[in-house]
């Protein structure tokens, strides 16, 4: 029999039900008997193929309101996750856009990274004045600074790493100085297709689509006001804490004169979203993305999108074949990107092809293979 080696997974928590999660599961999968390490769980948002008895919280489990006032304990997370033992493993995968990657494991044990992104709030300023008032922002500067530094030498802990995408990569390689390879995530290919039939009633909208959470460095505001000069309806799916102000733009800048609708969606069922990308003139990602995963659910039900360029999203779409890019964050380029995305005869079956290449067979036989490659190197 075959030596078997002895691996663990670490994920920084399971407070919110998002892609990062629903990747994560799919890991979770490829090595079912690995245990599972995380900072805090909310046992309703851990994704539903992941046995409970797998998951080990740390001691922050065990603080009062944890999973409901998580962010107020953020001081706590670095002392989290370094209280692992990790010792009885040969190989330790986290999969991490904070600090699960800060784990400390000994010399003989593989330490390998998938980077879905920096933490943002410490390495991009305008996140961070978007996430923090100025007042919050003076108070905290001193921890965030030691936090920063933190980071940065807790990232020497990883053996290797796998980004998400080139843009994660490039990231990784300016801040913390590290090589990477890239892994792509993936989309459910077999359920984001194609319509058979579209729905006449919700294609006749003539809509655009933005599928994201409501916060503001995401910058949707752009798009709210791009449509103001344009003839086409904008529908919002998601929720979050921009959901008020944005509403609030959305009643400034909607005139009586204008006969175009912009409607907020929240959260709706995963058969929803696929009627909306399927009927929708394409979607607009208006924020910088890490990689973008709602761009390929919509170029697998065959419609284009227009993003901007300085993103992960420029990887996925294929400029004036499978959507538009454009270069500044604000209204009038994307009003030029619709104009220029109006005139292009686009081809369903084309968007579709080009969405295969991130499908789950590829990402679990990537994954796999670099991590029994990364595994071979130690031995």
């Amino acid at each position: 029999m075959s030596y078997q080696p002895k691996i663990a997974l670490v994920h920084d928590d399971f407070v919110q039900a998002g892609g990062a999660e629903s990747l994560f599961a799919t890991i979770a999968s490829i090595w079912p008997d690995a245990p599972i390490y995380t900072s805090v769980v909310d046992w309703n948002k851990l994704p539903a193929t992941i046995n409970r008895n797998r998951v080990r919280p740390s001691f922050i489990q065990k603080i009062p309101l944890a999973t409901k006032f998580y962010k107020v304990l953020l001081p706590l997370y670095p002392l989290a996750f370094e209280s692992f033992n990790f010792d009885e493993f040969d190989i330790v995968i986290s999969s991490t856009t904070r600090f699960a990657k800060s784990i400390i494991t000994k010399p003989k044990t593989v330490h390998i990274c998938y980077l879905n992104s920096l933490p943002r709030f410490l390495w991009n300023e305008k996140v961070q004045r978007d996430y923090l008032p100025p007042i919050l922002r003076l108070i905290l500067k001193p921890f965030l600074a030691w936090l920063k530094k933190w980071d940065l030498a807790s990232s020497s802990r990883v053996d290797h790493y796998i980004a998400n995408s080139q843009n994660i990569a490039q990231n990784l390689k300016k801040h913390y100085g590290y090589q990477s390879d890239v892994i792509y995530p993936f989309a459910d290919l077999n359920f984001f297709k194609i319509a058979k039939v579209h729905n006449w009633r919700l294609k006749s909208q003539n809509y655009y689509l933005v599928v994201s959470r409501l916060v503001k460095w995401k910058k949707i505001d752009i798009a709210i006001r791009a449509t103001q000069n344009l003839n086409f309806n904008l529908k919002i799916v998601g929720t979050g804490l921009d959901k008020t102000r944005l509403k609030k733009l959305t009643t400034n800048y909607q005139l009586p004169t204008t006969n175009y609708k912009i409607e907020f969606l929240g959260k709706v069922t995963k058969e929803k979203l696929r009627e909306l990308y399927q009927n929708s003139r394409g979607l607009i990602v208006t924020q910088q993305e890490d990689f973008g995963i709602a761009a390929v659910e919509a170029g697998a039900c065959g419609v284009p999108v227009i993003a901007y360029q300085t993103s992960g999203v420029s990887e996925i779409i294929e400029n004036g074949k499978t959507g538009i890019l454009f270069n500044n964050q604000s209204p009038m380029s994307i009003q030029d990107a619709i104009n220029r995305q109006t005139k292009v005869k686009w081809k369903s079956h084309t968007c579709r092809q080009n969405a295969l290449r991130f499908s789950r067979v590829n990402f679990v036989r990537q994954l796999r293979e670099k991590v029994a490659s990364y595994g071979e190197r130690r031995k």
